[in-house]
């Protein structure tokens, strides 16, 4: 049977077309930053699925903000504000006729990585995928934790600094988010902001850039901050990095490596401790899309 699962970001739809083997048989993605309203994001969703075949296994969702899994109501549209308190599983099991799941797309993550890949076997570990935002996922006693309100593992709203009242330039991935490393570089180098990305950054880096390298490493000092304040209350045997920036072996040597700093300080020793293992995601960009399949597997 053929599934069509959707992987909603903060600019654009990433979609595949999937078999329950969790096989990628066709995919691409959709520009979505010029979505205004509900009516315009279901009608692209619908286009996107007619075109694709009309699976017959229904459609699973990958969304990039809080929601009830359940029901499929929208909490806090993300990106999307206009889908906050619309019940997207509703519009579009309306509009394509099959069944459809939703899930946040740090869970989705979460269940990727717990069911299939880096985390298989923990009982308490966690996800930090590093995008726009730092999307998060936990795991607790062997299976995902959602919480009360389904707002578990929100790691982008957490607080940069507890000495400054919390507002929205307080958000923790605006210097944790992938975009704060492109932007610490160009103030380095005086270069206009956004003039560069990931790539290009990563690429001055391998060429021995002193800027670049420094702002990967201020980078991933804050980075590595904030899996430690998570694992202080949790206690985790793991924490596994996701996101497309994960797969590179520079960011991960140099979150490993702050990360291993922290517990290097003067005094640390004496306080005894445990360190989880700081792993990288199996799944990296697939991972939102293999999760929502799971939780679509797994909700029939």
């Amino acid at each position: 049977m053929k599934y069509f699962v959707i992987d909603v970001g903060g600019s654009s739809v990433k979609y595949a077309v999937m078999n329950e083997n969790r096989e990628i048989l066709a995919r691409s993605s959709a520009a979505s930053r010029h979505l205004e309203t509900p009516e315009q994001f279901v009608s692209l969703i619908t286009q996107l699925y007619r075109d694709n075949g009309s699976c017959e296994g229904g459609i699973a969702v990958s969304y990039c903000g809080e929601l009830n899994e359940k029901t499929g109501e929208i909490h806090h549209g993300g990106s999307y504000q206009f889908l906050t308190g619309r019940n997207l599983k509703e519009m579009l099991e309306e509009e394509c006729g099959v069944r459809v799941s939703i899930e946040n797309d740090g869970n989705c993550a979460g269940l990727a990585e717990l069911k299939y890949g880096s985390l298989q076997g923990c009982r308490n570990a966690a996800v930090a995928v590093i995008g726009t935002g730092v999307g998060g996922a936990l795991i607790i006693n062997g299976e995902l934790y959602r919480g009360t309100h389904g707002h578990a593992g929100s790691l982008s709203l957490l607080s940069r600094s507890i000495e400054t009242e919390y507002t929205k330039q307080s958000w923790a991935f605006r210097v944790a988010g992938a975009d704060s490393l492109c932007r610490r570089y160009e103030k380095a180098k005086g270069l206009a902001e956004k003039s560069t990305d990931g790539f290009f950054l990563f690429d001055a880096a391998e060429k021995g850039d002193p800027e670049a390298l420094n702002a990967l490493k201020d980078y991933s000092s804050t980075l590595a901050n904030l899996l430690f304040d998570l694992h202080l209350v949790l206690d985790l045997e793991a924490i596994a990095i996701g996101g497309g920036m994960s797969r590179q072996k520079l960011l991960q040597f140099a979150v490993r490596t702050a990360f291993e700093s922290i517990y290097q300080q003067p005094g640390m020793e004496k306080l005894h401790l445990p360190k989880p293992e700081i792993r990288i995601c199996q799944y990296f960009n697939e991972a939102n899309l293999i999760g929502a399949l799971c939780h679509h597997l797994e909700d029939e």
